[in-house]
């Protein structure tokens, strides 16, 4: 395998840990309520007791239908937000208007006109659902794009993807604690609740976060909109990682999707315990984050990446182990399946931003631009296809039994961890032709 080798950047902005966590309170807002709405709108919409809203071969409708309208849009967020001039920069506009049609957009999901089951509640979820995927790619395509911008040396995107990832687990600590806001509330109310706690932390870090000077295309330089997609997509490098990329993003929403029902259907809990899924998974993550990072300094960041898929591809198996034939309570066996998940994908939550700043870096040295958008956008297009794709399969799987009063239990939750666990060996294997290295890997 012929494998490119970079050199790193010697230069990096004078700027301290300050710009990193104002760059991750950002995600903090965005994956917080996305942990919110894939942890719990599909068990709002179709709940394992009592009728469900919309008609649950129907479901998949929506987030398809969603996920196509986030598709045709994110190539051209990517490409406007590569070519944009203004005085903020190219990609902060963006995220400063989109975040309230965003925020809004997810409210809404938690107002069904009807509240028994009813086609227009289907017809409702999947119009609100498109809008809320179209203001989340216009939000968060240009704000991942803005991480080459903020670092520049490995050294320094290795740490500020830390960052990121921490302040990701921290969001999950937040949405987990939904079942509780839910059971005080109600879902509208926890909804509202939470995104007036996100509006502070997507716009204060505008107070210290700032473009880097120099990096606007000029319109002699621009590429056309055709052109843009062939170049990147004839960057092998970026082949291999957004494949291995999209098999990662689908598998955890799958997961995070059914772990209200790991909770309740296979734990024999009640929802507000999902909480105690979230918290010791994330401590535990978060513990493993700098070991992560010294580790990668060692011996790479590939080959972090690819212990950590598939560690995870074994320990997703484990989730059709936990039943009451083990002398272990199913809390606990639940509670150390997510703990266990969480410590064996940190290394891919930590390098997945590191990576993908190193390939568009790769891409500046073949095209003299800064086209960070380009690839950002088509990794957000991805994202919205996968999603979809992964909530489609989710009300199939469940046909096998979501409950433990279907005929089989809760058969299908289980199916989740055996593909998921497939997806991750699956990415592991096609990450093994990722062909950059950095001299010291």
């Amino acid at each position: 395998m012929r494998q490119i080798i970079l050199a790193g950047d010697e230069q990096d902005l004078p700027v301290g840990v300050k710009v990193d966590i104002f760059y991750g309170m950002i995600t903090l807002g965005s994956t917080t309520i996305w942990s919110v709405l894939t942890g719990w709108l599909l068990y709002f919409y179709l709940p394992p007791e009592g009728p469900a809203l919309v008609p649950v071969a129907l479901y998949g409708i929506a987030p398809l239908i969603a996920g196509a309208a986030s598709v045709v849009i994110s190539l051209p967020v990517g490409y406007w937000s590569d070519h944009l001039h203004s005085r903020w920069g190219r990609r902060l506009p963006f995220i400063f208007v989109f975040s309230v049609p965003m925020l809004v957009c997810f409210i809404l999901l938690w107002m069904p006109p009807v509240q028994t089951q009813s086609p227009w509640n289907l017809a409702y979820l999947t119009a609100i659902l498109a809008f809320y995927s179209i203001a989340y790619s216009l939000h968060q395509i240009p704000y991942e794009s803005l991480l080459p911008e903020l670092a520049v040396t490995d050294h320094h995107r290795v740490r500020i993807s830390a960052w990121y990832a921490g302040f990701q687990l921290a969001a999950m600590i937040l949405g987990g604690f939904a079942g509780l806001a839910i059971g005080w509330l109600g879902y509208s109310s926890a909804a509202l609740l939470y995104a007036v706690v996100v509006v502070p932390l997507v716009y204060l870090p505008f107070l210290v976060l700032r473009e880097r000077p120099g990096r606007q295309i000029t319109s002699t330089q621009r590429l056309g909109f055709r052109q843009s997609m062939r170049t990147t997509l004839s960057n092998r490098a970026f082949l291999v990682f957004v494949v291995t990329w999209a098999l990662y993003w689908g598998t955890m929403t799958l997961v995070q999707s059914v772990i209200p029902f790991v909770a309740t259907e296979i734990c024999l809990l009640n929802p507000e315990d999902t909480v105690y899924f979230y918290i010791p998974a994330v401590l535990a993550a978060l513990l493993c984050y700098p070991f992560v990072t010294w580790l990668s300094d060692r011996i790479g960041k590939q080959r972090v990446f690819s212990g950590s898929l598939l560690a995870s591809a074994v320990i997703l198996m484990g989730l059709v182990l936990i039943g009451d034939w083990l002398p272990v309570p199913l809390k606990v066996q639940g509670v150390a399946w997510a703990v266990l998940q969480a410590m064996a994908i940190s290394g891919v939550t930590v390098l997945t931003s590191a990576l993908t700043a190193e390939i568009t870096d790769y891409d500046e040295k073949l095209t003299g631009q800064h086209r960070e958008g380009a690839y950002y956008s088509t990794m957000g297009l991805l994202d919205h296809v996968v999603v979809g794709a992964a909530s489609a399969l989710l009300p199939v799987l469940l046909f096998f039994g979501r409950s433990r009063f279907d005929l089989h239990g809760p058969l299908g939750v289980r199916l989740i961890g055996v593909v998921g666990g497939v997806m991750m060996f699956v990415a592991f294997a096609i990450f093994s032709r990722y062909p950059l290295r950095y001299p010291h890997e």
